[in-house]
């Protein structure tokens, strides 16, 4: 599954899609809540730093700035947020969690775009500016986390229930 999570979050990048509709945040957040302890900060950071590098080579993209340990950082507390999603109701969590891992991101990623000082000025006025200028990203990865959260949660959830009745058959078999 962990492999699965990092090949999902790396290809996830590179194929056509709309601004921030990745399954990275999601990786991040469902990996908060389904993996275990070392895995569910090394997948998002594996697949992440293994993109970003790829970005640079095949796209061209600078893979790291000043804005990574803002990008970062917001992926680090959507894990943090995943560890929340369990018990009764966890879809209803999920979902919630959802909607607040998006809008922390674009607080801190945006807040990260604005300290660079590269493509607004350092006022009052510029991140009022740059945080405007941002929020059509922010519908794109409100849709993108809530979509892919879900539906990777529902799948490993399911596979693990699979699982689980295929162990308790061949037990009684």
């Amino acid at each position: 599954m962990k492999n699965l999570l990092i090949l999902l979050a790396v290809l996830g990048r590179f194929l056509p899609h709309p601004s921030n509709v990745t399954p990275v945040g999601a990786v991040s957040l469902v990996g908060g809540a389904k993996l275990d302890k070392i895995w569910r900060w090394a997948v998002p950071f594996i697949a992440l730093a293994l993109s970003d590098y790829l970005l640079g080579i095949f796209k061209g993209v600078t893979p790291w700035s000043i804005v990574t340990p803002f990008i970062y950082g917001a992926f680090a507390i959507n894990i943090f947020l995943g560890r929340f999603i369990k018990g009764d109701h966890r879809y209803l969590k999920l979902g919630g969690l959802s909607l607040v891992a998006s809008l922390q991101f674009f607080l801190i990623s945006n807040f990260g775009v604005w300290a660079e000082g590269v493509l607004y000025p350092k006022t009052a006025a510029g991140i009022v500016q740059c945080y405007t200028m941002a929020l059509p990203f922010l519908t794109n990865t409100l849709f993108g986390d809530l979509v892919w959260s879900l539906a990777l949660f529902t799948i490993i959830e399911r596979a693990a229930q699979w699982v689980q009745k295929r162990s308790l058959q061949s037990v009684h078999s």
